[in-house]
């Protein structure tokens, strides 16, 4: 049976893990400086949204999913 002190355990290990000190380095798959300006002054709200993960002290900003025809339009010669 689990009791609420487990429970609250729990939550303890899990909150000891989340990032809250200042970003160190960033990981940007987007190639925009500008865009890793605004993830990293806004990084809880880019993580909220999906667009980016904190690993510890790195911000990793994601690049934009391409559909096939966004993809062509892009890479094809």
């Amino acid at each position: 049976m689990t009791t609420i002190t487990s429970l609250l355990k729990r939550v303890e290990r899990i909150e000891a893990k989340q990032s809250t000190g200042s970003i160190i380095a960033v990981v940007n798959f987007t190639g925009c400086a500008e865009i890793a300006a605004e993830a990293v002054t806004n990084w809880r709200q880019w993580v909220k949204d999906g667009r980016a993960n904190r690993l510890g002290d790195t911000l990793v900003i994601h690049a934009p999913t391409l559909t096939v025809e966004e993809w062509i339009a892009t890479y094809s010669p």
